[in-house]
């Protein structure tokens, strides 16, 4: 390795392997200049057992350009002839758990001492001795090394350990941090509501909204079909643009219940365009009655859009689905039903059918269009500064109060609405108290109240 940059700066290689700190390098390069010096940088005694990822990283000026050139890199193998200490396992085995466990570390060694870390480092024997089982009640990284005597030691072998968030519904779900690192846990029921061959993708709905399952290495074994309630959903939020997405982190297991009702709400394409942003309808199977295509007549596409319209507005219909069967067949020329799954791209709402099935002619005088219930739907942006927006939806024009309460429950704004429009509706709360007293940072929660129904959700107020 040398300094293939002439500006001035130390260079520092680190050898990682799997992730893990094994070695560094000597510093150099740190004089301003050209420097063709050649050096070394030998690491002996790495022993990590199956398959391994080797990186190389320059640990020195951060994001500072400090280029580096390095060159014949050797890996031999290394054995002092005798034989290793048979691995460190842990049970139970890495992985996320709903209630705080004890974790056994073993090797089949006789007579081998374990020595074992939870802060990251790498171990040696100079580490904390394993004498019982390990108290985890908190996300812990456990790293574990045998020793014996006449034996070269063990692998490092690690092991990460979590616990699970329980979430009772979707709309819960949605709600939480999309980090892709926390790890959530759907107590309540979902139903499929459609499956892809491409990277697995499921959507999911229950009562509350519905949400798209993004599986690219099939984490998800079990076969469902559409109808199935699936219980106990595990895994990671992630945000793909506007898309919320759920990678799975494990199999739930068997439906709890098969040939269920799919779960749809019968929308306009003014109730869908209103919920931009709040993305409430996201993911949903959801019905518009009377619409037309205004690029009719001709053939359906695949990845195309086209302009979707009722007497409300207009949207997109994307033919994002190429396993779909309507691909290639004539779009209506009239006013039809389209059935499909809501998306959204680029701060435009998407209706997206599944099959033929779903794109059903009808007439004008067939008044099949049953209005969404009433509905707290959310707030946006969350969390916000200074002001947010609530929004919510009514079957009927009816009196409505969104009350406002701080972490301790303590009621700090309340709204009437008198006689709230049937459809979409507003309220911009900003921040502030019934005294017109602006309020600290922290979590909120809003209720919509209107004759028997009653909803809360919550927000953040970040300064």
């Amino acid at each position: 390795m040398r300094k293939a940059y002439t500006s001035a700066g130390d260079r520092q290689l680190a050898l990682y392997i799997n992730d893990n700190l094994v070695a560094e390098s000597i510093t150099f390069g740190g004089p301003s200049g050209a420097d063709d010096t050649v050096h070394d940088f030998v690491v002996n005694g790495v022993n990590v057992p199956g398959e391994v990822v080797i990186e190389l990283r320059n640990i020195q000026g951060g994001t500072q350009n400090r280029q580096v050139t390095i060159d014949n890199i050797t890996w031999t193998e290394y054995g002092s002839g005798m034989d290793f200490v048979s691995n460190p396992t842990f049970n139970p085995p890495a992985g996320h758990y709903e209630e705080p466990i004890d974790v056994e570390i073993s090797t089949d060694t006789d007579g081998a001492s374990i020595y074992y870390t939870l802060d990251g480092s790498m171990p040696s024997d100079q580490s904390t001795p394993y004498t019982e089982p390990i108290h985890i009640s908190v996300p812990t990284t456990i790293k574990a090394i045998g020793y014996a005597p006449d034996y070269e030691p063990s692998a490092v072998v690690t092991a990460d350990y979590g616990f699970v968030v329980p979430i009772s519904n979707i709309n819960m779900l949605r709600m939480e941090i999309a980090d892709d690192d926390i790890v959530y846990k759907l107590t309540g029921d979902a139903i499929l509501t459609y499956k892809r061959t491409t990277r697995n993708q499921k959507y999911v709905q229950d009562a509350t909204g519905a949400i798209l399952i993004d599986d690219a290495p099939g984490v998800i074994t079990t076969n469902y079909e559409l109808g199935d309630a699936i219980n106990g959903l595990t895994g990671k939020l992630s945000l793909y643009f506007e898309t919320l997405q759920f990678i799975p982190t494990a199999d739930p297991g068997p439906a709890v219940s098969e040939g269920n009702p799919l779960p749809e709400l019968n929308l306009t394409v003014a109730d869908i365009n209103s919920d931009i942003g709040f993305n409430e309808y996201q993911a949903c199977l959801v019905t518009i009655h009377d619409v037309t295509l205004e690029d009719a007549p001709g053939l359906f596409e695949g990845g195309q859009s086209y302009d979707l319209t009722d007497a409300t507005g207009l949207m997109t219909f994307r033919t994002a689905f190429t396993e779909s069967d309507y691909l290639g067949t004539d779009m209506p020329t009239g006013a039809f039903t389209v059935r499909g799954l809501i998306g959204h791209f680029q701060n435009t709402a998407q209706i997206t059918p599944r099959d033929l099935s779903d794109i059903n002619p009808v007439s004008n005088e067939d008044d099949t269009n049953t209005p969404a219930p009433i509905k707290l739907i959310g707030n946006y942006p969350n969390p916000f500064n200074p002001e947010t927006t609530i929004q919510f939806h009514m079957d009927e024009a009816a009196d409505a109060n969104i009350s406002i309460y701080n972490q301790k429950g303590q009621l700090v704004k309340s709204h009437n609405i008198a006689h709230a429009a049937a459809g979409m509706n507003s309220y911009v709360w900003n921040g502030q108290d019934d005294s017109g007293k602006t309020l600290s940072s922290g979590i909120y929660f809003f209720r919509l109240k209107s004759g028997a129904y009653s909803s809360s959700k919550k927000m953040i107020l970040m300064k």
